[in-house]
């Protein structure tokens, strides 16, 4: 039978600070149920990191399948609260990925109908739902949280716009999407400190026998650092050929392919299927010309793995942005910085730290 153990709870409460020094909530004590359940991850990555998730408020905007993935991962973790935000109703191309709602919820608002699900999930987690625009949202709204994710089709002077508004009030930003194989995540956390583990540096000539195991329970020291981050209006109008700006000649075709993406979407108001091929190939020369790069750094074949939105793709492109998500919450860890770029046919995911 296996031994079950209480965890010794802190009573430290630590407060919780933006970049513009303001005390956004309380790192509220954990409970004794709260030690219990979260226990596994509190062994994880301690129980002060577990502390700052259980004040941390979250809004998913748009519960496409990339969508309820991120949800369902914050919400296992322990956040204090996530909204879920979304616009259009449930139909049947989202019963390819996004598995919280199902044929009953067709014609349905899809945050509402995947509030159910979510709450069962964690039931200490607070879970609202609301329908409407995100763009539209006023600064008060936007100040109810602390992290703003957007994983829904929006144009991409709306991106910048919310992007923009976050950053003015001190609230981190990710957005992302997927599109077929091919998925990808931007992150604005405009400046984030963050603790991070790392290795002592042993002395010359090593310990002696005597102070071999003392030193194994001391091998590692913990840093702070701090991250600096530019705005995607930023990321999105570097040109190549510009010193210090990440955008080179070892940059992926991936993330020219996501520029080719969101000047589709820019165009035409949908996202691009199949059938499309022929109007991204078009696109990749204005694409490769204003970004100042050959257009042969875009491959057509890149645009065979374009389709509508994957199960698959959206679970590992949401697994490491609500990781991420996490990191920032928590304050431990670096998070990646500021772009990721996953290509499903390859299984084969990069970082792009562009605009610096």
């Amino acid at each position: 039978m296996r031994e079950t153990r209480e965890l010794s709870v802190s009573r430290v409460v630590l407060p919780l600070v933006n970049v513009m020094g303001e005390v956004r909530a309380a790192v509220p004590e954990l409970s004794q149920e709260e030690a219990n359940i979260y226990d596994r991850q509190i062994r994880l990555w301690g129980l002060e990191s577990q502390k700052r998730l259980r004040a941390v408020r979250v809004l998913v905007a748009g519960l496409n399948g990339l969508g309820a993935e991120v949800a369902k991962n914050l919400v296992l973790a322990g956040i204090k609260s996530i909204t879920l935000l979304d616009n259009h109703n449930v139909t049947n191309d989202d019963f390819a990925a996004q598995f919280m709602v199902n044929r009953r919820d067709v014609g349905k608002n899809r945050a509402h109908s995947s509030k159910a699900y979510t709450k069962n999930l964690n039931p200490m987690v607070e879970v609202e739902s609301e329908d409407g625009e995100l763009v539209n949202k006023d600064d008060d709204y936007f100040r109810k949280f602390d992290i703003v994710c957007c994983t829904e089709s929006l144009p991409t002077e709306d991106l910048i716009k919310v992007n923009a508004r976050c950053r003015n009030l001190g609230v981190k930003f990710f957005c992302g999407h997927v599109w077929g194989f091919f998925g990808y995540y931007f992150s604005d956390l405009i400046q984030h400190a963050y603790t991070q583990e790392v290795p002592k540096l042993a002395k010359a000539g090593g310990p002696g026998p005597a102070k071999k195991r003392k030193m194994e329970d001391d091998m590692s020291a913990v840093i702070q650092k701090v991250m600096t981050c530019v705005p995607l209006s930023r990321a999105l109008q570097v040109k190549a050929g510009k010193a210090s700006t990440g955008l080179d000649r070892k940059t992926s075709p991936l993330f020219f392919l996501l520029h080719v993406l969101l000047r589709f979407y820019d165009k035409h108001r949908v996202d691009p299927c199949e059938s499309d091929k022929e109007k991204l190939v078009e696109l990749r020369g204005e694409v490769a010309t204003d970004l100042a790069v050959d257009k042969e750094r875009i491959p057509e074949s890149l645009f065979n793995t374009i389709s509508k939105e994957m199960c698959a793709t959206s679970a590992v492109v949401g697994g490491v942005l609500a990781q991420d998500i996490i990191k920032v919450a928590s304050c431990k860890d670096p998070p990646l910085k500021n772009f990721f770029l996953f290509d499903g046919f390859e299984c084969c995911g990069l970082q792009e730290n562009i605009g610096r």
